[in-house]
């Protein structure tokens, strides 16, 4: 099975090559490899992705999505929320010993509320959205959308009706904060609602 691995993951070098003379995301893909090989049924992993650009990465996120296709419970530690919300169907979080939260990834984020607002629409601009009542903050994404953060959920029908003014806008998305601000949250950094 080692060709088509190597091949899947794109390894570059020769099978017979030592590993500390592959790069370092080579290295990474030849350890995981090692580990997936023999089709485990359980995977534990310490920050695969660390250190990986985007491309390795993708390749190691492959061969983890098709294990646990495959059925294998994966646990695996990581400090990027954003690899967790791809990976895991759970999580648990534990900050100085103490375990903060666990549960479902939509349960867990969806018990923290509603509370951002991605919105889109002609003729709002950053300061007519902080006006807007139950508007906390607001904030301008590169994609060209706003991000607000609400104070509740529940005015979130009210804004809609408010900026769509009953016509068409590009955007209007409510969801609960990501993994990475209820990370932040619940390990004592940036405090956002």
């Amino acid at each position: 099975k080692i060709d088509e691995w190597l091949e899947n993951f794109n390894v570059k070098g020769d099978r017979k090559d030592r590993i500390k003379t592959l790069s370092k995301g080579n290295q990474q893909k030849v350890q995981l490899i090692a580990t997936l090989i023999h089709e485990p049924k359980l995977v534990i992993l310490d920050e695969p992705f660390s250190g990986l650009d985007p491309v390795n990465a993708g390749f190691l996120m492959e061969g983890i999505l098709r294990l646990r296709d495959q059925g294998a419970c994966i646990i695996f530690s990581s400090h990027n929320m954003a690899n967790v919300q791809d990976v895991c169907d759970s999580v648990i979080m534990i900050h100085n010993g103490e375990q903060k939260l666990y549960g479902p990834i939509n349960d867990v984020r969806d018990a923290y509320g509603k509370t951002r607002l991605f919105v889109q629409a002609k003729g709002w601009d950053q300061e007519a959205l902080a006006a807007l009542p139950g508007v906390e903050s607001v904030s301008q994404l590169t994609t060209g959308e706003y991000k607000l953060i609400l104070s509740d959920e529940n005015v979130g029908p009210e804004l809609f009706k408010t900026i769509s003014k009953g016509e068409y806008i590009q955007s209007f998305s409510q969801q609960p904060p990501t993994l990475d601000e209820i990370f932040k949250m619940e390990a004592g950094g940036r405090h956002e609602k």
